[in-house]
């Protein structure tokens, strides 16, 4: 395949030049999005709130000085450490006025759907954006059941080999903190590799045996279920001469 034509849609990754990224949250039509007085619609709107964790100031700086080289029709050199890197903010804000705009970069915005004028003032721009490899469409992975691996018999990694969603330690707290327990056995032991063991009530290991025990000849065994992952480390540590004892009792 040569080239395929995929639109954006939500999930797809985007970044600017300053290395600003971000997933597309919502796709609105045109006749929705905010816009200027002048008629001006943004092609993007984003989170304020990324900026001062990233600290991508060059961002608010290119979209103010981009705003000036529309209006003014001019080149303009964004080069750092030379004489157009001193003093910016002061000389942006002067050529900013002397377009017509403020010196804050902000205007007046109506909302596209109600056609009222916003209460706040937007900072709005130019910024190139770039669309990155990232696309929600080639990463959408999912599967109710499949197949395991042989050694652990757990799902297998990576989309490729049809494997399972890892729920890693911070998605398993997060369910623990909201109380969800139950979820998580049924997440991460019924749905992955839950095995019924043989637990002899005598000398408490595991039987090899399914009527009675392969060591002492006990009759009294105790089915139970462990992650199949468990007992294969629980044989390996037999095999290296490290008993492990189990608490069980008949109910």
């Amino acid at each position: 395949i040569l080239k395929v034509i995929k639109i954006p849609e939500r999930g797809d990754k985007f970044a600017n030049l300053c290395a600003q990224k971000g997933t597309v949250g919502m796709v609105l039509p045109q006749v929705d999005m905010p816009f200027t007085p002048d008629g001006i619609c943004p092609d993007v709107i984003i989170n304020p709130n990324a900026l001062p964790s990233r600290m991508t100031i060059s961002m608010l700086l290119e979209m103010v000085l981009g705003k000036c080289a529309c209006m003014m029709g001019e080149f303009v050199d964004a080069t750092p450490f030379s004489e157009n890197s001193t003093n910016v903010a002061a000389r942006i804000e002067a050529a900013l006025k002397s377009v017509g705009f403020a010196r804050d970069g902000n205007e007046c915005m109506i909302n596209g759907e109600t056609g009222e004028p916003l209460r706040s003032r937007i900072f709005i721009g130019t910024s190139y954006y770039q669309r990155l490899k990232h696309m929600v469409s080639d990463k959408i992975h999912a599967r109710p059941h499949g197949t395991v691996t042989t050694l652990t018999r757990q799902p297998p990694a990576g989309r490729a080999r049809d494997g399972g969603m890892r729920m890693g330690e911070m998605e398993r707290d997060a369910v623990l903190a909201h109380g969800a327990a139950l979820f998580i056995s049924s997440r991460i032991f019924d749905r992955s590799d839950a095995f019924y063991v043989q637990i002899c009530n005598h000398c408490h290991v595991i039987s090899n045996h399914r009527n009675e025990c392969h060591l002492c000849k006990s009759t009294e065994l105790i089915q139970t279920r462990l992650p199949f992952a468990s007992k294969l480390l629980f044989q390996q540590l037999f095999a290296c001469m490290i008993g492990c004892k189990f608490t069980a009792t008949l109910s």
